[in-house]
C-alpha cells in the first residue's frame, strides 16, 4: 500500500469519527484508536528493511553499542509521540506535555554514556 492510500484512509476515518463525535463519542475514539493502530502497521511494515540496514550499519561500526542506542532512541521517540498524540486527542495536553518531558528525558539518560565516552575521547586527544 503506497502513502496516498494510507492518508485517503486516514482522511475518511477522520471525516467519519468527526461525524461519529457528535451521535456516538464512544465509537469515534475506537474508530481513531483503529485508524492509529493500522497506520502504524503499515508504518512498521514500511520502515523495517530501514531497521535491518541500521542493524547492518551499525554491526560494523567500531563501536557496535551506537548503534542499538540510536535504534532504542528512535524507539523511544516513535512511542512517546504516539502516547503524547493520544493524550492530546483525548483531551489531556497537560499529561501530553509531561509524557513529552519524559520521553526526553529518557532520550538523554541513554545517550549519557555515549556522551561521556566522546568527552573523554576528547581529553585524550587534547592532553
Amino acid at each position: 500500500m503506497k502513502l496516498e492510500a494510507v492518508i485517503g484512509f486516514s482522511l475518511c476515518a477522520a471525516a467519519l469519527s468527526l461525524t461519529l463525535r457528535q451521535y456516538r463519542p464512544e465509537f469515534s475514539m475506537i474508530l481513531s484508536v483503529v485508524c492509529g493502530i493500522g497506520v502504524l502497521l503499515w508504518l512498521a511494515a514500511q520502515i523495517s528493511p530501514v531497521l535491518g540496514q541500521i542493524k547492518k550499519l551499525s554491526s560494523m561500526a567500531v563501536l557496535p553499542q551506537e548503534g542499538g542506542i540510536l535504534l532504542k532512541s528512535l524507539g523511544i521517540c516513535l512511542v512517546t509521540q504516539i502516547a503524547c498524540d493520544t493524550c492530546r486527542d483525548i483531551g489531556e495536553t497537560a499529561i501530553a506535555s509531561r509524557l513529552e518531558t519524559a520521553g526526553r528525558a529518557a532520550m538523554l539518560l541513554l545517550a549519557m554514556p555515549m556522551f561521556v565516552k566522546l568527552l573523554e575521547q576528547a581529553a585524550t586527544l587534547i592532553g
